[in-house]
């Protein structure tokens, strides 16, 4: 299978981020995803979240899905 790249941006809540941040690589690592890249930085309106990873695309696609599920996320860019 060919694996694709893709690089997301997800801003997390203030409130619950360590939390938040471990549910997010947990998503990650039950999908079997590889992690290539984390960033993390805070700001007043809450954790940015720069995460690199590789999968299949249909893999991907799943695991952006489950990460919108999560609560304290606001917002995922690509």
């Amino acid at each position: 299978m060919n694996s694709t790249l893709k690089n997301y941006r997800l801003l997390i809540e203030p409130e619950a981020a360590i939390g938040t941040l471990e549910a997010v690589l947990a998503v990650v690592r039950r999908l079997g995803i590889e992690l290539r890249g984390l960033r993390t930085a805070a700001t007043e309106r809450g954790l940015d979240v720069r995460l690199s990873v590789a999968a299949p695309e249909e893999t991907l696609a799943l695991c952006r899905m489950r990460l919108h599920n999560l609560v304290g996320i606001r917002a995922i860019r690509a």
